[in-house]
Parts: C-alpha cells; sequence; structure tokens
C-alpha cells in the first residue's frame, strides 16, 4: 500500500515544474541514505510530501490569484487615472472656452460703449457748436433790427434753450461761454470781458426797452442770473 502511495505522488511530479521535482528527488535521496528508516517512515514521509506539494499548490494558486488580482486592480486605477485626466482636460478646455468667451464678449460690451461714448460726445460737441454759431448770429440780427422781442426772441447763453428764468442755471452758462469747442482765439479773460459787457443790466436796458410788457419781468429776471453768474467767475 506504502508503494501505491509512493508512486501516486512520484507520478504527480511528473511533469511538474522544477522545484515540484527537486522536493521529489531530496526525499527520495534522504531514504535511500538511510535503509534502515526508509521502510518505517516511508509512509509518513510521503504523506508529509504529499502535504506540503498540496500546500504549495496551494500557496502558489493562491499567489497567482493574487497576482492576477493585483494587476487587474493596477490596470483599472490606470484606466481610471486616464479617464479622469482626460475628464480634467475636457473641463479644462471647457474653462477656457467659456473664459475666452465671457472676455470676448466683455471686449464688445465695452467697445461698444466706447463707440456710443463717442457718438454721444461728438453729438453734444457738434449741438456745442451749433448752438454757439446760432447765439452769435441771433444776436447780429437782435442788435440788428427794431422789432419787438419776446423771452424766446432773446439768444440765452445755455442749452438747450430755455423756456422761463428758472431754466437757466450758472453752471450751463459757464460750460456753454466757455467751452473749449468755440472761440479758440479768445483767452478765457477776453471771453468774460465780452460776456459781462453784453449781459451787463445797465447795458441790457437798450434790449429791455423792446421786450414786450408781459415777458419784461422774466427778461429782466433772467438777465440777472446770466450776470450775477458771469460776476462770479474768478479766472
Amino acid at each position: 500500500m506504502a508503494d501505491t502511495y509512493s508512486w501516486v505522488v512520484e507520478n504527480e511530479y511528473k511533469g511538474n515544474g522544477k522545484t515540484e521535482r527537486w522536493i521529489l528527488q531530496q526525499q527520495m535521496f534522504a531514504e535511500y541514505e538511510n535503509p534502515n528508516r526508509r521502510t518505517a517512515t516511508r509512509g509518513s514521509s510521503m504523506e508529509k510530501i504529499w502535504q506540503e506539494t498540496v500546500h504549495y499548490k496551494i500557496t502558489a494558486g493562491q499567489r497567482m490569484r493574487f497576482e492576477k488580482a493585483q494587476r487587474r486592480a493596477i490596470e483599472r486605477e490606470r484606466l481610471v487615472n486616464e479617464e479622469i485626466r482626460r475628464i480634467e482636460a475636457r473641463l479644462r478646455i471647457k474653462r477656457e472656452d467659456e473664459r475666452r468667451k465671457i472676455a470676448e464678449e466683455r471686449r464688445k460690451t465695452q467697445e461698444a460703449q466706447k463707440e456710443r461714448d463717442r457718438r454721444n460726445r461728438l453729438k453734444a460737441e457738434k449741438t456745442v457748436l451749433e448752438a454757439w454759431r446760432e447765439y452769435e448770429e441771433r444776436w447780429h440780427k437782435l442788435l440788428s433790427s427794431s422789432e419787438a422781442l419776446a423771452f424766446s426772441s432773446i439768444p440765452w447763453p445755455v442749452v438747450p434753450t430755455p423756456g422761463k428764468a428758472e431754466d437757466i442755471k450758472p453752471q450751463a452758462v459757464v460750460s456753454f461761454l466757455f467751452s473749449h469747442l468755440h472761440s479758440e482765439k479768445s483767452t478765457q479773460k477776453e471771453r468774460l470781458r465780452r460776456a459781462q459787457l453784453r449781459w451787463h443790466p445797465d447795458r441790457f436796458q437798450r434790449v429791455l426797452a423792446r421786450v414786450k410788457d408781459e415777458d419784461k419781468g422774466k427778461v429782466e429776471e433772467a438777465v440777472g442770473i446770466v450776470a450775477r453768474c458771469l460776476n462770479d467767475i474768478k479766472l
């Protein structure tokens, strides 16, 4: 029975790896060197070999399964990391596109606002220039005629044309008379002196005499506002 068991064990090792063959050879060599123990211990020795072999196979199998599982885990981790990098790259590109879009929209908005400001400035400058030309022309016509005058007939030094005395504000008078858009050849003092002579209440009496009675009070009040504004200017 022991010989049969030994034969099974020996054949079990045939064709296996070098390590397994080496284990069998060592056990057989030990029995050969000690013939007295060969018969007595052959059964127990071969059983031990069998147990060790089974344990080795189980351990090797477990190690192989562990290594295989470990390789799969590493591969899964690699794939996950690659996917994370791809997602991060897409998000980065998306954020950059959004930033560029926002920057482009901001730039367009700023350019549009600059263009509106430029047009408004040109329009305001044109309005002031036209108002100044009309102001001087109306004064020339007023002094060269003898027609009766109304409040609206007086070329007031403000933009837009006032409808009553309360519409004439000192700041509007200063902005109109001292604008850099007209009278470039005249100094500030020359402009002020010319305006003071034109709007001085005593000198204005000649014009006031031609104003209709119903508008005399309004015209006189408005002239006083302009005159006081000019007297308050310090250059």
